[in-house]
């Protein structure tokens, strides 16, 4: 078969269609995988919270609720916005940590900063150390800390296998 084909002709009419044709295959196939995958997660969420709608047991017998799952996401992503502002501060200013530890370089964040519930505690030891403490409504709380000795970010929750705190107690 040549492929210099003059234009119009049924040889390449046929060769355009099937091309449109695999892109809207590509389409509907891509479609129909982010369909599957958005119903597995929800269905993965519902049974992770089986027991009635809106809590499960615990092998301890306590409850939990999908609003202290809610509320643990929360408190994980203001510890993460705070983290991400004090390292923005350290480059972008050249100072240190302890340079950082201020409510005027974290007020662009809208994060309540401090210890009380909603909030992220920021302590800053030394130029190079930091614990952030971020409390949520359900009562747990997510730490981020960085100390001289290990030099990397660790991350820890109180209670271990309650709501948004895995069973190893780190997140």
């Amino acid at each position: 078969m040549s492929t210099d084909q003059p234009p119009g002709s049924p040889s390449s009419e046929n060769d355009a269609s099937r091309t449109r044709l695999s892109t809207r295959a590509k389409t509907i196939i891509a479609t129909l995988t982010a369909a599957v995958t958005l119903a597995t997660g929800i269905l993965t969420l519902r049974n992770q919270l089986s027991g009635d709608d809106d809590a499960r047991l615990h092998p301890d017998g306590n409850t939990e609720s999908v609003a202290d799952i809610t509320n643990d996401a929360e408190a994980k992503s203001r510890a993460d916005a705070v983290l991400t502002g004090l390292k923005r501060c350290m480059l972008e200013t050249g100072m240190d940590y302890q340079g950082c530890n201020t409510a005027g370089m974290l007020g662009a964040l809208h994060i309540r900063i401090g210890s009380g519930v909603g909030a992220v505690k920021v302590d800053v030891s030394s130029p190079e150390t930091f614990v952030l403490t971020s409390r949520s409504e359900s009562g747990h709380t997510f730490l981020v800390e960085k100390t001289a000795a290990k030099g990397e970010e660790e991350r820890a929750c109180t209670p271990p296998g309650a709501g948004g705190c895995p069973e190893d107690g780190r997140w």
